[in-house]
C-alpha cells in the first residue's frame, strides 16, 4: 500500500509538469484538402488556404469579437498571413496525382503578430490563465459516467488544450481520482470532493462538464465553473452549451461533431471572459515600486519568474535584496487590476497593503 500511493503520487508530480501550458501563437489541428493540375500545385494551394485559416483563428482567440467589429475587421488573407508564419507541421498527410488532404500545425511569430494587432487598432490578449481540470461526465440512459470511457471524454483526450488561452487539462483518471471524486458528486458540485481533486493537481479552478444527448446529433452540456479564492472559499458559476453536428452527416458522425463543437464552444466563453478582464487597451505605462516577499530562495525565483514572464511587464528591477524580500521597481503596461489578475494566474498575489504594493506566491 505504501508503494501504491508513493507511486501515485510520484504520477500527479510528474503530469503537474506536463500540464498544458504552451504558446497561444500556434494554431493546430486545421484540415486541409485542395485540388490542382499536380500534387504540388494541390499542396501548395491547401498550404495557402491551411495558413489563412490558421491565421484567423489566432486573430479570433487574441482579440474580442466586439473589438474586431468596432476595428472594422476584415479577414486575413493568405498572403499577409504567410508573412505572420513562423513554422508550418502536417500531420495526417495523404496526396493522389491532383489531390492533397492532411492537418495544419501554425507556429505565427509574436513580434510581427503584435507589430500588425497593433497596426491594426486592435487589442489583443496573449497571456493563458493559470492551468484548471477538466471534469467531463457523460450523463446517459444508465447514469452518469465519470471515470469511464466515453464519447464526451474521448472529445476532451482527442483536444490540445496547451494553445489555448485558457488551458484545461484532463486528471490522470487513477485510483486516486476515482477517490477523491465520484460521478454523483461531480454532477452535485460538492465542493468539499471536488476540493480533494483540486488539491491534488495544484489548481485552484476545475470545469465539470455535463454531457446529455438531447436529440440525434445534438448535445447539451451543463458547465459549473468551480473555483477558490486565496482563503480556499469555493463559488461555481453555471453555463450552458450546445452543439449540433446534423450537418456534418448522421448518427455516430453527427454526435461527435456535436460533442466537439459544444467543447469549442465551452473554451470559447472562458477565453472571452479572460480577454473581457485581461485585455490592455492603451499603451500607457506605469511605473511603481514594491516589495517581493517570500521565505526561501525558491519562492523568490516563482516570483521573479512569474514577473519576467507577464506580458504587461516592461521591466522588472531589482533594487535590494534580503533574505525574506526584495525592493523592486515595476513598469507595467494596462491597468493595476488587470496586472494583479494576470500575476494572480501565474500563482503571485500582488496588491496594496498597509506597507505599500506587495508581492507573494499565493
Amino acid at each position: 500500500m505504501l508503494f501504491l500511493r508513493m507511486f501515485t503520487a510520484i504520477c500527479v508530480v510528474l503530469f503537474l509538469g506536463t500540464m498544458a501550458r504552451a504558446d497561444v501563437f500556434t494554431v493546430v489541428g486545421v484540415p486541409i484538402d485542395a485540388y490542382g493540375a499536380s500534387v504540388t500545385e494541390a499542396r501548395r494551394a491547401a498550404i495557402s488556404a491551411g495558413t489563412e485559416e490558421a491565421a484567423n483563428r489566432l486573430i479570433e482567440r487574441l482579440t474580442l469579437q466586439s473589438d474586431r467589429y468596432e476595428a472594422g475587421w476584415t479577414q486575413i488573407e493568405g498572403s499577409l498571413a504567410s508573412q505572420l508564419v513562423a513554422g508550418i507541421q502536417i500531420r495526417d498527410e495523404k496526396r493522389s496525382n491532383r489531390r492533397y488532404l492532411g492537418r495544419l500545425q501554425v507556429t505565427f511569430d509574436r513580434n510581427r503578430v503584435r507589430d500588425f494587432l497593433r497596426a491594426q487598432n486592435l487589442p489583443f490578449v496573449e497571456a493563458q490563465t493559470a492551468n484548471a481540470l477538466i471534469v467531463p461526465v457523460w450523463n446517459g440512459a444508465e447514469g452518469a459516467v465519470l471515470w469511464r470511457d466515453n464519447l464526451w471524454r474521448q472529445t476532451w483526450q482527442s483536444s490540445r488544450p496547451e494553445h489555448d488561452l485558457t488551458p484545461l487539462n484532463l486528471p490522470l483518471t487513477d485510483l486516486g481520482d476515482q477517490q477523491a471524486l465520484t460521478a454523483n458528486q461531480a454532477i452535485r458540485f460538492e465542493h468539499e470532493a471536488l476540493a480533494e481533486l483540486a488539491e491534488r493537481y495544484d489548481v485552484t479552478k476545475i470545469v465539470v462538464a455535463i454531457a446529455t444527448n438531447n436529440g440525434p446529433g445534438r448535445v447539451e452540456v451543463r458547465a459549473g465553473i468551480v473555483s477558490w479564492n486565496e482563503e480556499g472559499q469555493a463559488s461555481v458559476r453555471h453555463q450552458r452549451f450546445y452543439g449540433d453536428g446534423n450537418d456534418m452527416g448522421t448518427g455516430l458522425t453527427a454526435l461527435k461533431q456535436a460533442y466537439v463543437r459544444a467543447r469549442a464552444d465551452l473554451v470559447s466563453s472562458l477565453e472571452r471572459e479572460w480577454k473581457q478582464r485581461a485585455v490592455v487597451r492603451n499603451d500607457t505605462i506605469t511605473e511603481v515600486s514594491l516589495t517581493a516577499s517570500y521565505s526561501s530562495l525558491s519562492q523568490w525565483r516563482r516570483i521573479r519568474d512569474v514577473l519576467a514572464k507577464s506580458p504587461l511587464v516592461r521591466e522588472a528591477r531589482l533594487d535590494a535584496l534580503s533574505a525574506d524580500g526584495a525592493l523592486m521597481t515595476l513598469t507595467y503596461v494596462g491597468t493595476e487590476q488587470q496586472l494583479a489578475a494576470q500575476l494572480a494566474e501565474g500563482g503571485v498575489l500582488f496588491g496594496d497593503t498597509d506597507v505599500g504594493r506587495v508581492a507573494r506566491l499565493r
